[in-house]
């Protein structure tokens, strides 16, 4: 049954139950024929339900022109900052102003969230599209340079796999955050120590050719998914191993991953860097989204990313996470 079925049957028997009552009451009390009676409670059932149907029509009369207002957007062409609710005909009452003002404020945060994504997606194409020329431009370069020695070709080379290497990152990183905004992160008990060990040797020849000393330390256990957890442990070795000066270190404990080098430190509050293709700074691209995606993995745990102290005197990340013993 409709809303406005329902209302007009309410309002009808609010006007025709008093009348029967008083009606039978009359009939029970006199000793007159009771066809008039029933001819006359017919009446008047017919004249409640007509009151009732017109009253319920014009009650229901906003909503109805915001229901339509509603159609209108939703089969309206064009870009979403340019939807509007239309005017109402007439002034509604205060209820379905209220309605229309909170329609009005998830319609502008759905423009926002999609100026946001248009940001994010040019963002995304310019970051992706810098490695890729670059890959291309010293593929170009050594199809033609038969001059080049092999000392010369293999520096070349080491800087085409640099440059595939950040957008094969990139890529990465945008299918664990898309993983993330699809479903909710598989809980398993991991052992964090051999997590980390099992990434070291996807780093040790990285970081043997820069020169560093990588190394890990403690224990742990904890609940997550494997795959979205070495993501972000790999977005921040990756962050590590590209600003150290000699050492990288992954501390493991109880429900917790840690991070620390030695180089200079955070250049920006960890809130700053950790927003999506930041503006400024080298490897914007790299770290910029590297750090929200630990940052989003962290969350969608239960858990959180945060900045911490190391004696080696460079920057240090702590992932953390739920820990195995609170089951």
């Amino acid at each position: 049954m409709s809303l406005r079925a329902r209302l007009a049957l309410v309002i009808a028997l609010l006007a025709f139950l008093p009348n029967l009552v008083l009606a039978l009451t009359l009939g029970l009390m006199g000793e007159g024929p009771w066809l008039p009676l029933v001819l006359w409670l017919l009446l008047i059932a017919l004249v409640s339900g007509a009151v009732g149907y017109f009253l319920a029509r014009s009650l229901l009369r906003p909503l109805e022109e915001l229901t339509r207002a509603l159609a209108y957007l939703s089969v309206k062409e064009g870009p979403v900052n340019a939807l509007r609710l239309p005017a109402p005909k007439e002034p509604p009452p205060m209820e379905i102003t209220l309605l229309r003002a909170r329609f009005g404020e998830l319609l502008q945060r759905l423009q926002r969230l999609m100026e946001a994504r248009e940001a994010f997606y040019g963002a995304l194409a310019h970051d992706l599209k810098t490695p890729l020329l670059s890959a291309i431009r010293a593929l170009e370069y050594l199809e033609r340079a038969d001059h080049l020695g092999r000392e010369k070709r293999v520096e070349l080379l080491l800087a085409l796999r640099g440059e595939l290497f950040q957008a094969h990152l990139l890529v990465e990183n945008l299918l664990a955050l898309s993983r993330l905004e699809a479903r909710t992160p598989q809980r398993e008990t991991l052992n964090l120590r051999a997590l980390a060990e099992d990434l070291l040797l996807r780093y040790r020849e990285e970081a043997g050719r820069r020169g560093l000393g990588l190394t890990v330390e403690g224990v742990g256990l904890a609940r997550g998914e494997r795959l979205l957890l070495e993501r972000a442990l790999a977005n921040l070795l990756d962050n590590a191993l590209r600003h150290a000066k000699t050492q990288v270190r992954i501390r493991v404990e109880e429900g917790a991953l840690q991070v620390e080098d030695d180089g200079e430190g955070l250049p920006l509050p960890l809130e700053a860097l950790a927003q999506p293709f930041r503006q400024g700074g080298p490897n914007r691209g790299s770290a910029g989204l590297g750090l929200y995606t630990a940052k989003r993995v962290a969350e969608a745990h239960g858990g959180r990313l945060l900045t911490c102290k190391t004696p080696l005197g460079g920057a240090c990340l702590r992932l953390e996470l739920p820990s195995a013993k609170e089951l």
